[in-house]
């Protein structure tokens, strides 16, 4: 815009106002307005315009632009089918046998024919309730500047509702949390525990980075002999470690829809052959990996929550590795200093505390190091969040890195490390998501909804609302999937190991 020519046409029969004693004078006023208006040093405070750079239009743009997570992040959540539960407490039956033996059935023509039945068991699911407050001030609400501000917020309630529910189908735990639901991990690991289902379904990588297909169909074979009858269809990878197979995994193993392409090394593995069939690859950075914000205490990265949570931090923790284990992977190459830290873990879903850091311990090869956790003065935590240092490490709280959740146990809680639970590694779920075999699904209490507050909740002018989503993580046949745990990727810059 030239505000010269602007400004001619205001006075009568388009003379130039004049602003000082001679037209030569005001042409140049005109022009030095002008170039105060337009010149700009690119300031995007907007406090900090004064001069003409105050007076410009600003434009707001009426789309934001925002880098959160979409649906198409949910993976899992959107992969699982989906049905409803007729009651928070959801009652069904597993069958695990047809009953009676094998050859069990033969008999002679007229002998006593041998009773069977089928071995059943009763199962019963939580409904866990995922909910948000959500709140739009009156005034924003109407103006004009941005998109519709109510809309927003729906839809960013809807995602964080989507963003815990993706989350928990892995890492929930409701014993430590129990507003949580159980999440893959420890409803295998619990299945497991109880002799329900064979160990070969975990895999231990002990570190290594994932590139060769052994341990998929290691798993796959456990999950499809006699008695699983199951089979892997898909496995769900962090980008890390889906990178070290595009990068590695013998082409052999390959697949690509189509076969429009020769698989190649560095080319994207999008399936893995295996003996019955394509192992399908999905990508989803909601599992653990070094970029995960939870695999760090929970104080690096939500300061100001960790540091309202006091109330039930632990009191301390011990560390005693004296003791030696034929089971311990502490190896000889692994002995060093470690420090240990735990934070608490509020029972009505107010995330963790700040940790308590343990004293340097040094750990020789064969040994366990034996935590235990003395409980905060009000006792009100449900579990514990465990964390240990690089080996030599510091105590530093950004130097610190996951190993296991556990739930509190008493006035004390004692957890052994027997490095079985590498912290700063990956696990990755291999489950059987085919249609036909409904082993696995989410279960929902009812559609998504949003329940509209009184205008002006607290006396302040704002729309408010509650948005709910309520449901749980069934898995129907746990004998059909697996997982592959401690895998380190090989760019990983956080490592617990020194010199692998």
């Amino acid at each position: 815009m030239n505000i010269f020519n602007q400004f001619a046409g205001v006075a009568p029969g388009g003379a130039v106002p004049q602003l000082g004693a001679s037209s030569s004078g005001a042409l140049e006023a005109f022009q030095d307005l002008q170039k105060a208006l337009e010149a700009s040093n690119y300031q995007t405070d907007v406090a900090t315009l004064t001069g003409g750079g105050a007076l410009g239009v600003q434009s707001l743009d009426t789309a934001m632009k925002t880098t959160i997570q979409e649906n198409e992040h949910f993976v899992l959540f959107n992969r699982l089918a989906s049905t409803s539960a007729t009651n928070i407490v959801d009652e069904y039956t597993r069958q695990s046998s047809v009953g009676g033996f094998l050859g069990g059935s033969t008999n002679s023509q007229m002998g006593v024919v041998r009773a069977a039945q089928g071995e059943y068991s009763r199962e019963v699911g939580m409904v866990k309730f995922l909910m948000s407050l959500r709140q739009v001030g009156y005034v924003l609400n109407i103006g004009k500047n941005i998109v519709e501000a109510t809309a927003v917020e729906e839809r960013n309630g809807a995602l964080q509702l989507l963003t815990d529910a993706n989350y928990l189908l892995y890492h929930g735990n409701a014993g430590a949390a129990p507003t949580q639901f159980d999440g893959i991990f420890t409803q295998l690991d619990a299945e497991i525990a109880a002799g329900k289902m064979s160990g070969d379904c975990v895999v231990d990588m002990q570190g290594a980075k994932l590139d060769t297909v052994e341990p998929f169909s290691k798993i796959n074979v456990a999950v499809s002999r006699y008695g699983s009858w199951g089979r892997s269809t898909d496995v769900f990878l962090p980008n890390s470690v889906q990178n070290d197979l595009n990068s590695g995994l013998d082409p052999a193993y390959r697949w690509l829809p189509g076969s429009g392409n020769t698989p190649v090394l560095g080319g994207h593995v999008e399936g893995i052959r295996l003996t019955n069939g394509i192992l399908k690859t999905s990508m989803d950075t909601f599992i653990h990996d070094e970029a995960h914000p939870m695999v760090s205490p929970f104080e690096v990265n939500y300061s100001a929550i960790a540091a309202a949570n006091a109330a039930f931090k632990p009191a301390s923790v011990t560390v005693d590795a004296t003791a030696s284990d034929v089971s311990s992977q502490f190896s000889a190459s692994r002995a060093g200093n470690y420090y240990w830290a735990v934070a608490g873990i509020g029972a009505n879903g107010e995330g963790m505390t700040q940790v308590v850091v343990s004293a340097q311990t040094a750990v020789a090869g064969g040994k366990k190091a034996v935590l235990t956790i003395t409980q905060s003065a009000a006792g009100t935590e449900s579990g514990y969040a465990i964390y240990r240092s690089r080996q030599d490490g510091t105590n530093a709280p950004a130097d610190l890195r996951l190993v296991k959740i556990i739930p509190k146990t008493g006035a004390t809680t004692t957890f052994t490390d027997l490095n079985r639970d590498i912290p700063g590694t990956v696990s990755a779920p291999l489950l059987n998501l085919g249609p036909s075999a409904d082993a696995i699904g989410w279960r929902q209490f009812q559609p998504m909804t949003k329940i509209p507050l009184p205008f002006g909740v607290g006396g302040v002018p704002v729309i408010s609302w509650f948005q709910f989503l309520f449901g749980y993580l069934r898995i129907t046949k746990p004998k059909h999937h697996g997982y592959i745990k401690n895998i380190l990727p090989s760019n990983a810059l956080w490592r617990p190991h020194t010199g692998e």
